[in-house]
């Protein structure tokens, strides 16, 4: 994944963080309840199916979720903080990030090797690719809202 789209899906992330508690946006547990039905439906998972990978599926997205929360302020304060920024900073940034991706494959790698035991291999294809276009939708959502202007 190209470092910005990286940077803005972490951004997003974090924004639905912070604004998870406002009424009309979804919570953690809500989004990936809509995540968990787009891809049923996306990947045309039987209910058999379905009911064998949504634990897999939701341990997965709990674990992706607490790695971002664990770096959530660091970044939030990186970007924040633009003067303030010097080759430590920036340093840091990356490493951050770098380890953050390789915690994130190890991940993904682990929960490709539980869906191989539940699905067939063509299954799991169209699975990821359900996940991806979710997460393609969620981005041009967010990128469409009017942003507010900061002074």
């Amino acid at each position: 994944m190209k470092v910005k789209q990286f940077i803005l899906v972490l951004i997003l992330s974090f924004t639905g963080i912070l604004f998870a508690q406002q009424s009309n946006l979804p919570n953690v547990d809500e989004l990936h309840n809509r995540k968990w039905e787009f891809i049923i439906e996306k990947a045309k998972l039987s209910s058999q199916e379905a009911a064998r990978v949504k634990p897999l599926f939701l341990e997965y997205e709990k674990a992706v979720w607490n790695l971002m929360e664990r770096n959530k302020e660091f970044f939030c304060d990186f970007y924040r903080n633009k003067k303030n920024r010097g080759e430590a900073q920036y340093a840091e940034m990356n490493e951050r990030y770098i380890n953050s991706e390789i915690q994130k494959a190890h991940l993904q790698k682990n929960y490709y090797a539980k869906l191989k035991k539940q699905l067939s291999a063509e299954c799991i294809f169209r699975y990821f690719n359900a996940e991806r276009s979710f997460r393609k939708e969620l981005i041009d959502k967010w990128s469409d809202r009017p942003r507010r202007h900061r002074k």
